[in-house]
């Protein structure tokens, strides 16, 4: 119906259907959801040991239905779960385990008739469980209006809830610092893997794009009203917190809170097809990592940054020729349709920042992101990180360690 509120609507036309079976006789101050796929319970376990209050963990326990062994594992996850807890049955999916520690709510996709299908993979397990979050924190089983999501392989600070309530107010998605740590015949790339994260978001960052902080999914949280806006997670088996904070930010600030780290193990993974444990298998296998791993050139995000200064200029004196007279960027920008959007939206005379918003939700993180990477590929190409230290927006030592540093400042203490 018109005018319903977000959470409403999204709840009665979007959500998925297990949001709708879950009563609980309890209340909770937080909600947090983890998918998990083939863990060890000991590793699980490990994910919510430092924190203490009065919180939800709801478990997605998934896995595609094409790994006989990913299904062997989830099985028994399931059963080491439920051995020493308190076990109610709420609907032929769930199950609230309840004893030492928070309560846990166990949402089975991994029996035969509930598996995920492997194209919609971790994307809906995350939906699955932040819808049902979405609903408990509406009818006021949870009191916190945020959902936080992570992963089974991180380790929560004991202040993972504990965010000020000024970014609450004002954001839409809030994402955590983090650090990985891993084995000692992982640690070299699981650090330059970890690198490169930071500098593409420190370069976004210093070219003032709005998209300009890291996507990963065990560490973001977001309003639940700005959730059910944007109708929740994509469902897809990889990309779906590149995706949801993607949309997100059309709706409201992602902002990149200082403080706390969420340590995440820099672990090698075949779970999903794209992301950290396939990264780090890759760049482990290299004979010279050091060299042999290559980032995009600084010169990108230089032409980013003009760029965007250029858009900038546009959405205030709003020309009929609109383009930049830079012969890279009005190329790509033909290309991705760029001018033929302004041109419409410049007819309808719009203001300043109405011409800002159109302009930049459609110059999107999707978007930025193919710019640069068709920058580094026709134009710049890539270099190996020990030359990180020509950047304009580093500028520092050549050391591993020491460019990421300096690439965590410029998006998390900026």
């Amino acid at each position: 119906m018109p005018g319903q509120p977000p959470i409403v609507k999204y709840l009665a036309d979007y959500a998925e259907p297990e949001a709708a079976g879950i009563r609980l006789d309890r209340q909770y101050d937080h909600v947090v959801v983890i998918p998990a796929c083939a863990e060890d319970l000991a590793q699980l376990e490990q994910v919510w040991r430092q924190i203490n209050g009065s919180y939800l963990v709801i478990l997605v326990l998934n896995c595609p239905d094409d790994s006989p062994k990913m299904i062997r594992r989830t099985e028994a996850l399931a059963v080491d779960m439920v051995r020493h807890r308190e076990v109610s049955a709420l609907s032929d999916r769930a199950q609230l385990l309840t004893g030492a520690g928070p309560d846990l709510l166990l949402v089975d996709h991994f029996s035969p008739d509930n598996r995920i299908p492997s194209r919609q993979g971790v994307g809906l397990a995350r939906k699955i469980g932040c819808d049902i979050a979405l609903a408990l924190i509406h009818n006021r089983t949870v009191t916190d209006r945020w959902i936080f999501t992570t992963d089974a392989d991180v380790i929560l600070p004991s202040t993972y809830f504990l965010v000020p309530q000024p970014l609450c107010d004002t954001s839409a998605a809030l994402v955590f610092p983090f650090r990985h740590v891993a084995t000692a015949d992982l640690d070299q790339a699981s650090r330059l893997y970890e690198l490169s994260m930071l500098y593409h978001a420190a370069g976004l960052r210093w070219a003032g794009s709005d998209y300009a902080y890291t996507t990963i999914g065990s560490t973001i949280a977001f309003s639940a009203s700005h959730y059910a806006g944007v109708r929740g997670f994509p469902r897809r088996s990889a990309g779906e917190d590149f995706y949801l904070l993607n949309k997100l930010r059309k709706s409201g600030p992602v902002t990149c809170l200082p403080e706390p780290d969420i340590v995440i193990a820099g672990r090698i993974s075949d779970r999903v097809p794209v992301g950290t444990g396939p990264a780090i298998a890759r760049i482990a296998e290299m004979t010279d990592p050091a060299n042999e791993f290559r980032v995009a050139h600084p010169g990108c995000y230089e032409q980013l940054r003009h760029t965007l200064r250029w858009m900038e200029h546009l959405s205030v004196s709003q020309p009929a020729d609109a383009r930049s007279h830079d012969s890279q960027a009005d190329s790509l920008l033909e290309q991705a349709g760029f001018f033929d959007h302004y041109e419409r939206k410049r007819r309808q005379s719009p203001g300043h920042s109405v011409m800002r918003k159109h302009i930049h939700d459609w110059f999107d993180a999707l978007k930025t992101r193919q710019f640069i990477h068709r920058l580094r590929d026709r134009h710049y190409g890539r270099i190996p990180v020990s030359e990180l230290g020509r950047a304009p927006f580093l500028a520092t030592g050549a050391s591993v360690e020491t460019l990421r540093r300096a690439c965590f400042r410029q998006v998390f203490d900026s």
